[in-house]
């Protein structure tokens, strides 16, 4: 913008001095630093990326994505990060490769924690009713569930807390902006790793799973309303739900989404959504269709 304005400023000031041959190169100059611009834009930016078991250098990066489904919640993420990384052999993150070339002389220990891109793991929270991190995810979903489904709080309630069929807190969390196409292997490899623990006695044979997805509501016209999820692949999960309802955190909204809803018009919610273990693999293989892995 400055740089137009002064190329007025110089037109009206010297409007006898330019020639033809001037006005040309520079509209080719403008032309040409248009077209740098845009080649930069459509640049690609390719991520080597690399999956692994979780470890004790992952808690803050693990922590970070379950701080970004439950906010502000009275929950303790610390102890669920703990939780997850303490059963290494079920899950797995996404990580960026370290390089040395990244290396710089005032680089702390925690850097290793920023990149962890993404999350796929499950927590029997039936098995592990006693932590505090379940009971306080458990109360804080039925006292939502209560205020917003109603009718299906007791089913909600039923299946939370019968000790004869157990329910995994499916987690696949990832920040913004990567694509639907990871959760397909990360999801396959988890489906993989449950299998050799079931063989192995290991409380892994659940009756149902537990997903809380961070959503997206938007006024669309004639005041419809338009639900976006954050991770596109979740809304398959929500066509097999047996309960399914969805909470504003809108008073709990971090810096990344209150700049979207103030710039535009979104207002965060969180979909809870309980499905039966056996359309795990289905829904996989829908969403290996839809983003066309193969």
């Amino acid at each position: 913008m400055a740089s137009s304005k002064k190329k007025r400023v110089d037109e009206e000031e010297m409007e006898d001095d330019i020639d033809d041959d001037d006005v040309i190169d520079d509209d080719d100059d403008i032309e040409s630093d248009s077209d740098d611009e845009q080649e930069a834009m459509d640049q690609e930016i390719q991520l080597d990326l690399e999956a692994r078991t979780p470890d004790d250098s992952d808690f803050n990066g693990i922590r970070t994505l379950l701080q970004q489904v439950f906010l502000k919640a009275h929950i303790n993420v610390s102890e669920l990060a703990d939780t997850i990384i303490s059963q290494n052999y079920i899950g797995s993150v996404m990580k960026q490769p370290y390089s040395p070339e990244d290396d710089d002389d005032d680089d702390d220990d925690d850097d290793s924690d920023m990149t962890v891109l993404a999350l796929t793991t499950v927590v029997n929270i039936t098995e592990r009713k006693n932590l505090d991190c379940v009971k306080q995810m458990k109360s804080m979903l039925s006292t939502k569930c209560n205020q917003c489904a109603k009718g299906q709080h007791e089913k909600f309630n039923k299946l939370l807390n019968d000790p004869d069929h157990h329910v995994g807190y499916l987690v696949s969390e990832r920040f913004l902006n990567l694509p639907p196409t990871m959760a397909v292997p990360m999801f396959e490899s988890l489906m993989k790793e449950m299998e050799k623990a079931k063989q192995k006695n290991m409380k892994y044979d659940f009756s149902h799973y537990l997903m809380v997805c961070k959503t997206f509501e938007m006024k669309a016209a004639h005041n419809v309303k338009q639900i976006m999820y954050s991770n596109s692949e979740e809304e398959l999960f929500e066509e097999v739900a047996d309960v399914c309802f969805k909470y504003s955190v809108a008073h709990e909204r971090d810096s990344c989404v209150e700049k979207w809803s103030s710039e535009d018009g979104m207002e965060p919610f969180r979909n809870v959504i309980i499905f039966p273990a056996d359309k795990l693999s289905v829904i996989v293989d829908k969403i290996k269709q839809e983003v066309g892995n193969t």
